[in-house]
């Protein structure tokens, strides 16, 4: 994941090459969180769907289960909100400037 950016320094007519990292440490902790959003996401959409789209029950007596709009709408919106952080946590700047030596 990291490019490796070489980065001229010069200490006492010596050269040498830093490597530096694409992402600081903020990237990876929203990377982080939003890998946890994705996994409780596609957790809450485990379990059997007869219950949902084949029970009689349920469409006879007109009673909607809460399983039913976790794993239907809910569990989608999560992991998509997952992938949203995702998305923000490579764009996010990291803390630490270019410019500045580490």
């Amino acid at each position: 994941m990291a490019t490796q950016n070489k980065r001229k320094s010069t200490d006492s007519g010596k050269e040498k090459y830093k490597f530096q990292m694409t992402f600081g440490k903020e990237n990876y902790r929203w990377m982080l969180i939003g890998l946890a959003i994705i996994a409780i996401g596609f957790i809450l959409m485990v379990g059997n769907t007869d219950d949902i789209f084949n029970n009689a029950e349920v469409f006879e007596t007109g009673e909607k289960s809460f399983s039913s709009t976790v794993k239907v709408t809910i569990a989608p919106i999560v992991v998509l909100l997952g992938f949203a952080v995702e998305v923000y946590s490579i764009f996010v700047k990291s803390s630490k400037s270019e410019d500045e030596p580490s």
